[in-house]
C-alpha cells in the first residue's frame, strides 16, 4: 500500500438513537462482509432482532467510522449500555455488545473494513467509551485474536485479572461426506447407522430429514425446537435458549431474519409429520454455527439429536462451508465429531473507580464476576445425551 493509498483518520458519528441505528441497516452487513469478524451474532438480524426485544431497556453506545473523503462506512463500535445493580443495591453501567446477553452469542469484535483496522479500531474503542461512560465493560463472547482483544488485553497480565477463556470447539470440514465420515470413531459411525436403521423400522410412520424454507413454516418449527429443548433443559434444572418469553421472542424475529437473508439453516426430524428433534444453525461466509438443538425424550433410544447433528454437518458439507462451528461449551460430544478447541474470552474490565471498586482487586475478581451475574451463560448447546 503507497502512502497515496493508506487510510486517512475516519469520521466518527455517534449513533444516539434507533432511527440513526435502522438507518445502518443496509450499510451493515456488507461492512461485515468485508471484515475479519464475520461471526453471526454481529449481523443485522442478530442485532436489530436483539434491538428490538432483549435489549430494547439499553442505551445505545453505537459509533460508527466513515472514510472521511466519500462517506462510506469503515468501522462500527457496536455496543450499548446497560444499568445493572450489585448486591447491596450499587448501581452501576456496564458496557455489552449489541446481542449479548442471555442469548450468549460468540466471536464479537469491532467491526472494521479489512486495511482499516490499525487506523479506525482505537478510535472507534475510545470513542465508545467516551460516549457510554461506563463504570466497567462486559465483554462476554470477546472474539480471541480480535482487534478489541488487543486494546483490552494488552499484557499478559490482563488476561489473568480480568479475563476468562471461554472453549468454543469447531470443525473443519473436508470435501465429501465420506471423508469426513471415514474420520468419525468407529462406535459413533456405527451407532448412527444402527439408530437410523432402528428408527426407520419401529417408527409409527414416515421419517424424514428436511430443512425449513418455507416462512410460514418457521414459527411452527421454533415452537417445537423451544418445547423439545427446554423439556430436556427443565429435566437438568437448566434454564435453557428458550427459557423466558423474551428470549423466545427473541428467536423468532431473528431466525426470521436470518431465513430472509439466506442464513438460516434450521434442520428437522419428522416421524410421521411431527418433529422429534430440530437443530437450529446459522451460516455465515465460509461457516456454519450450531446454535441449539431439542429433542423428544421418548425417542432417545433412537439417537435423534446423534441423528439429525449428522445430517447437519453433511449437509454444510455438501453446501461449500468450510467449518462447522459448535460455539461455546467444551461438552464432550463435540469431540466425538472431531471438533478441536479455540476460545473466545469474557472480559470484565473496569474503566472507572466505580467499576474498580465492583471488581475488588485482581483476588476479588473471579467470585465478583460470578455475583455480576452468569449474563451470556445461557447454556443453549444440546445436552451431550442427545448426541
Amino acid at each position: 500500500m503507497s502512502l497515496r493509498d493508506a487510510p486517512a483518520a475516519p469520521f466518527l458519528e455517534e449513533v444516539t438513537d434507533d432511527d440513526a441505528l435502522e438507518a445502518l441497516a443496509r450499510e451493515w452487513d456488507h461492512l461485515l462482509a468485508d471484515s475479519t469478524a464475520p461471526s453471526p451474532f454481529l449481523t443485522w438480524a442478530w442485532v436489530g432482532a436483539w434491538r428490538r426485544t432483549l435489549g430494547a431497556d439499553h442505551a445505545l453506545a453505537v459509533v460508527a467510522a466513515r472514510h472521511p473523503g466519500d462517506g462510506r462506512l469503515v468501522g462500527l463500535a457496536p455496543f450499548a449500555v446497560e444499568e445493572r445493580r450489585a448486591p447491596g443495591g450499587l448501581g452501576y453501567r456496564a458496557l455489552v455488545f449489541l446481542g449479548s446477553g442471555p442469548a450468549a452469542p460468540d466471536h464479537l469484535d469491532l467491526i472494521v473494513l479489512r486495511g482499516w483496522e490499525a487506523t479506525v479500531a482505537a478510535p472507534l474503542w475510545g470513542a465508545a467509551l467516551r460516549r457510554a461512560r461506563p463504570d466497567l465493560a462486559d465483554l462476554d463472547g470477546l472474539r480471541a485474536e480480535g482487534l478489541l482483544e488487543a486494546l483490552t488485553l494488552r499484557r499478559r497480565a490482563d488476561r489473568r485479572r480480568y479475563a476468562e477463556a471461554l472453549p468454543c470447539p469447531y470443525l473443519p470440514l473436508p470435501a465429501t461426506w465420506e471423508e469426513y465420515e471415514a474420520s468419525l470413531g468407529r462406535n459413533l459411525r456405527q451407532n448412527l447407522r444402527r439408530y437410523a436403521r432402528r428408527l426407520e423400522e419401529e417408527s409409527p410412520g414416515p421419517v424424514a430429514r428436511r430443512l425449513v424454507v418455507r416462512p410460514e413454516e418457521l414459527d411452527p418449527t421454533l415452537d417445537a425446537l423451544a418445547r423439545l429443548h427446554q423439556q430436556v433443559r427443565s429435566a437438568r434444572g437448566q434454564a435453557g435458549a428458550f427459557g423466558s418469553p423474551a428470549l423466545t421472542g427473541f428467536h423468532h424475529l431473528a431466525a426470521r431474519r436470518f431465513l430472509e437473508a439466506g442464513r438460516l439453516r434450521l434442520y428437522r426430524l419428522d416421524v410421521a409429520g411431527k418433529a422429534v428433534a430440530v437443530i437450529y444453525c446459522i451460516r455465515q461466509g465460509e461457516v456454519v454455527s450450531f446454535y441449539t438443538t431439542g429433542y423428544d425424550p421418548a425417542y432417545a433410544r433412537f439417537g435423534p439429536g446423534r441423528d439429525l447433528m449428522a445430517h447437519a454437518i453433511g449437509a454444510a458439507i455438501a453446501e461449500g462451508a468450510a467449518e462447522f462451528d459448535f460455539l461455546r461449551g467444551d461438552e464432550s460430544y463435540k469431540g466425538q465429531w472431531g471438533a478441536q478447541l479455540r476460545q473466545d474470552w469474557r472480559v470484565v474490565l473496569p474503566s472507572g473507580a466505580r467499576g474498580r471498586l465492583l471488581l475488588g482487586g485482581r483476588n476479588l475478581l473471579r467470585p465478583v464476576r460470578r455475583v455480576l451475574g452468569n449474563r451470556g451463560r445461557t447454556q443453549r448447546q444440546s445436552p451431550s445425551a442427545a448426541m
